[in-house]
């Protein structure tokens, strides 16, 4: 039991969303046009002071957007 939850843990591994990364957005419009992240679970990590993580990536892509201009 603890070696299956053990290798399961490693397939679920969160990370922090970069909107500079083309994949990164490739996983948020699917998941705009569809409401769902697929067939895994949300590959990105909820950070600080965001409550939600859909709220959060359009945070980071707006303040990136605009440090960009």
């Amino acid at each position: 039991m603890v070696n299956t939850l053990h290798s399961r843990q490693r397939e679920f591994v969160k990370r922090k969303f970069d909107p500079s990364s083309k994949a990164d957005l490739a996983i948020y419009k699917q998941f705009i046009s569809s409401g769902t992240w697929g067939q895994t679970t949300c590959p990105f990590e909820a950070e600080w002071p965001h409550l939600t993580i859909p709220g959060m990536i359009a945070s980071k892509i707006s303040e990136y957007a605009v440090r960009n201009i």
